[in-house]
């Protein structure tokens, strides 16, 4: 996409902030502090002068940000985009060929080619939906509407009213526990049901017109449309209140207060109204003695508006829901007003080729065949074992860290530090396929007359029935979570793992000719940063097995909570631009990864010969150099990372190796006192 100019870039502002409901000139978006909120399209010019010492990220990333485009379909551009646009190239090669061999390589081939069958997608329409909906609408009762969530298979129901899965036991790690939860909202926060914010009206603006062109293709009147969206909205703002906002769920104690076990006989009476514990059963998941349920406000509050009053409500809910969820596997219309929709939530513009797309769609929903050949066709071993050979040797470093520690006891030290021993790394690609296997899903081709919309139901139960046969199995301890194609990097607390993936080890975070400078200052940092959350703010509630149980000592504990307070404070503090908070309190754990992994950087820096600096530090910064739209950046405020010009000027600030270098003083915009300084590790 070309570059929006400062002109264009004036009046998309205008437009946003016209749905904030404020004068639209009264937000300068320049007045970030204490530094420019650079990532902010068109906030950075030509023209704005650059200092070091006031403001690094600006200084080091200008001529990137400047020269950045926002590619077509995406909603920013930067170093980890890159690798997303990177990885969307070579996941979309690997289907324009010839079908593979194999059984689960062939399913994502096939897959494939239905999302590419628009004569057959266009030739059924919104038909399969309709039958969704007129089941929906042929509900007379609630006791009707318990038959249906009884008697309808999963992968033919419309939207929940509540979720249900498995997950790991917080408590013991060797196990799956069922765990009954709230279901999302249209808004998405469901803080926006109290106060709408800009992004929120965004957001409503954006779903609401993509459920309108729906319903309307669905057979209803504009009036009848609009009634149904109206009616769904209002019954989401009924419950919206028992839901947790995106802040709580970004909070420290969010694992403690959604751990809440009950027995089938509680839950029995907690479900009152609704048919939780029946629903169950009738999918084959055997009566057990410990269920969680992580809401027990929102279990509380469904079960009073599961009743004949709100049935009208309800039905119009799960109408709008499922039809705004479908929108992207149906026909081309129905495809376009689905990405109209995203486009609008995040700011991108224009739509990705159909080939990108597809295949990215195919990598999300079939992840491990994908993952599979996306390994044998791209990734090499002597980079897994090199790399390895980087994660080992920053987790050796990283015991001077926990050593030199001066708020924890010998007592907590020894456990910090047999927990680092403990860590399982998982580097790259998981060694063995066949516990990733797809044996039982069957997938037909277009010429073998397969539909996406029914591939998409054989996946939907073909997953609930690995659910329900992994339920009732040990945990297997090495089965990796994500697959080699994931642009990211993880830590696991509740098998206490490092996860460096396969697309993620490339493009600026890594070469196989890459300086120690270049190496550490990328990868190496977010090696460091992923054990760092073995002892962040929630890594801390977990020990060397991932269980939820406390390690620390009670004197400890309270040091780092108060540690986690200062650095809280200090992003609390900050503005991206005057009159928009941050919300420090979800962002500590992501903001103490990123200041420890720099820490254990810089650590193994100190042993190298003649080591440049001035090229770590850049390179550092330029991971981090981001262009983004105002959507982006307004969807960061509840993101538990730190903006990523904040990754870099408020991460710098702590290292006197960064002040010393670049001669960084008091009364300069980068210092940082050591008293202030706000790194826990």
């Amino acid at each position: 996409m070309k570059r929006l100019t400062a002109v264009f870039l004036c009046l998309a502002l205008l437009f946003s902030c016209a749905f904030a409901g404020e004068a639209a000139e009264t937000v300068d978006y320049t007045t970030g502090t204490p530094w420019l909120c650079i990532d902010l399209e068109g906030v950075v010019t030509a023209d704005t002068p650059v200092n070091a010492k006031d403001n690094y990220a600006l200084w080091a990333n200008k001529d990137k940000i400047l020269a950045m485009e926002i590619p077509t379909g995406y909603p920013e551009m930067g170093a980890i985009m890159g690798l997303v646009l990177k990885q969307a190239e070579d996941v979309k090669n690997m289907f324009l060929g010839d079908a593979p061999e194999g059984h689960d390589a062939l399913l994502a081939y096939n897959l494939f080619q239905l999302m590419m069958d628009w004569d057959s997608r266009n030739a059924l329409g919104i038909q399969p939906l309709k039958e969704e909906t007129d089941a929906v609408e042929a509900i007379g009762s609630i006791d009707a509407l318990t038959a249906y969530y009884l008697e309808t298979p999963a992968e033919e129901q419309a939207a929940s009213l509540w979720k249900f899965g498995i997950q790991v036991d917080l408590t013991d790690s060797s196990r799956y526990i069922l765990a009954i939860d709230s279901r999302n909202l249209l808004l998405g926060d469901s803080a926006e049901y109290t106060k709408l914010t800009g992004y929120g009206e965004i957001k409503k603006k954006a779903y609401t017109d993509l459920a309108r062109k729906m319903l309307i293709k669905l057979g209803y009147t504009e009036v009848e449309a609009e009634k149904k969206i109206e009616n769904c909205l209002a019954f989401e703002g009924m419950f919206a209140s028992s839901v947790y906002t995106a802040e709580e769920k970004g909070r420290a104690d969010y694992n403690a207060r959604t751990n809440n076990i009950y027995t089938r006989e509680q839950l029995l009476e907690a479900q009152g109204n609704l048919p939780i514990l029946q629903v169950l059963e009738k999918w084959g998941y055997p009566e057990a003695d410990r269920y969680q349920v992580v809401n027990p406000v929102f279990l509380a509050r469904m079960s009073e508006l599961y009743t004949e009053e709100n049935l009208p409500l309800i039905k119009d809910f799960l109408i709008v829901r499922d039809a705004v969820s479908s929108a992207d596997i149906l026909d081309r219309e129905c495809y376009e007003w689905n990405c109209e929709a995203v486009n609008a939530v995040s700011g991108a513009s224009g739509i990705l080729d159909d080939e990108t797309a597809f295949s990215s769609a195919v990598a999300e929903k079939l992840k491990w065949p994908v993952g599979q050949l996306y390994t044998e066709t791209y990734l090499k071993k002597e980079d897994k074992e090199r790399i390895t050979g980087v994660v080992e040797e920053i987790l050796e470093a990283y015991h001077g860290i926990l050593e030199e520690a001066d708020f924890l006891s010998d007592k907590t030290r020894e456990k910090a530090i047999e927990k680092l021993e403990s860590i399982r790394l998982r580097v790259l690609w998981p060694e063995n396929w066949e516990r990733y296997s797809c044996e039982g899903l069957e997938i037909a081709s277009p010429a073998e007359g397969g539909t996406l919309w029914k591939a998409n139901r054989a996946i939907t139960r073909w997953s609930s029935a690995k659910s329900l046969k992994s339920y009732s199995e040990p945990i297997d301890p090495e089965e990796w979570d994500e697959p080699p194609q994931t642009v990211n990097c993880f830590y696991d607390p509740q098998d206490n793992s490092i996860c460096i993936m396969g697309a993620f080890a490339q493009g600026s975070f890594y070469r196989s000719d890459m300086r120690d400078e270049e190496l550490y200052a990328t990868l190496g940092m977010v090696i460091g940063h992923e054990i760092s959350h073995a002892f962040d703010r929630e890594g801390a509630q977990f020990d060397k097995d991932g269980n939820m149980v406390n390690w620390w000592t009670e004197e400890d504990y309270a040091a780092f909570l108060e540690k986690n307070a200062k650095l809280e404070a200090y992003y609390n503090a900050m503005h991206p631009w005057q009159g928009q908070d941050f919300k420090g309190a979800i962002m500590t754990g992501e903001a103490c990864a990123d200041m420890a992994g720099l820490k254990v950087a810089l650590r193994i820096a100190k042993g190298k010969e003649n080591f440049d600096y001035d090229l770590f530090f850049r390179s550092y910064a330029g991971i981090w150099a981001t262009k983004e739209t105002l959507q982006r950046a307004y969807s960061r405020i509840n993101d538990n990372h730190p903006m990523p010009y904040l990754r870099i000027n408020a991460t710098l600030q702590q290292f006197d190796e960064f002040l010393n270098f670049y001669d960084i003083r008091e009364g300069d915009a980068m210092y940082l006192a050591p008293e202030d300084r706000v790194s826990i590790w």
